[in-house]
């Protein structure tokens, strides 16, 4: 992947940066307007890889990777004022801000879905959907649920979301890459986890547990492990799929300032871990 002073030297007009973006893309748009620039290319394994960078005042910036669609073969790139537009060969077309390009959207890994291409699709074509903080408030109202109560927008974290008490715990649930015609309909999908939120915690905590043992472990090892760990969020996906943050109280089964997270199919089903910090 190109390193950043590639793309703010595009930016500049410089031609040497310019030529080295150019070469092996498959297409590139320079939005000097928006201070970003998209380019499409080739991995060595045959994929089509995607970067957008975008770039600072001061020269910093980011640049990140856009999950493509295998289905959705780029062919061409452009940009106005405001927005990206990325056209298939199929014609398919998809506008959106940078911000919105760069936005990673949650998927089980596509070993945990045979599905994935397909909520990957959804995912990317609903690009233009997914909440921008230069949005206005109109355009991410509150969600309100007899159940769940006001769900709403956090534009510094650029997502929805609500706390809850789950039992004796506080626990956020939070939607990702969801705007609000998006939580809407996942409403009642996380009704239902949230009422049968018990056996998900439990579970979670299980396969955890089996995920980290070695074999060595007292009864009482797995008592204080499991007893240790309260869960802290429930993040619901696009897909129905979803994971569980949980906190190790203790401070003995996971270094300060890291969690685990435990994934889990829309039937409730826990496929993978992680420790995020």
């Amino acid at each position: 992947m190109h390193e950043l002073k590639a793309f703010a030297g595009a930016l500049r007009g410089d031609g040497v940066s310019l030529d080295s973006l150019r070469r092996g893309a498959r297409a590139l748009s320079v939005g000097t307007e928006l201070s970003a620039v998209f380019r499409v290319g080739t991995g060595s394994d045959g994929e089509q890889q995607a970067v957008l960078a975008a770039v600072g005042p001061s020269g910093g910036g980011t640049v990140t990777r856009v999950a493509l669609p295998r289905t959705f073969r780029v062919e061409h790139l452009t940009h106005d004022a405001t927005h990206f537009t990325v056209r298939a060969a199929d014609g398919r077309t998809v506008r959106a801000t940078p911000e919105q390009f760069a936005t990673h959207v949650l998927l089980l890994p596509p070993d945990d879905d045979p599905r994935y291409e397909v909520r990957l699709t959804e995912a990317f074509l609903a690009t233009a959907l997914l909440p921008d903080r230069s949005w206005t408030p109109g355009r991410t109202p509150a969600v309100h649920d007899a159940v769940l109560g006001t769900i709403g927008y956090a534009r510094g974290a650029g997502g929805y979301g609500t706390d809850l008490v789950l039992g004796d715990q506080e626990v956020r649930l939070t939607f990702d890459g969801a705007g609000v015609e998006k939580v809407t309909e996942l409403l009642p999908h996380a009704r239902d986890l949230v009422a049968g939120f018990a056996p998900v915690e439990a579970a979670g905590r299980e396969f955890l547990w089996s995920w980290g043992r070695d074999g060595t472990e007292t009864a009482d090892d797995e008592r204080r492990f499991k007893d240790a760990l309260c869960p802290g969020a429930l993040v619901v996906y696009r897909s129905g799929d979803f994971e569980v943050h949980f906190d190790d109280t203790s401070g003995d089964h996971f270094p300060d300032g890291y969690w685990p997270v435990v994934r889990h199919r829309a039937d409730r089903t826990p496929t993978s871990v992680s420790v995020e910090a």
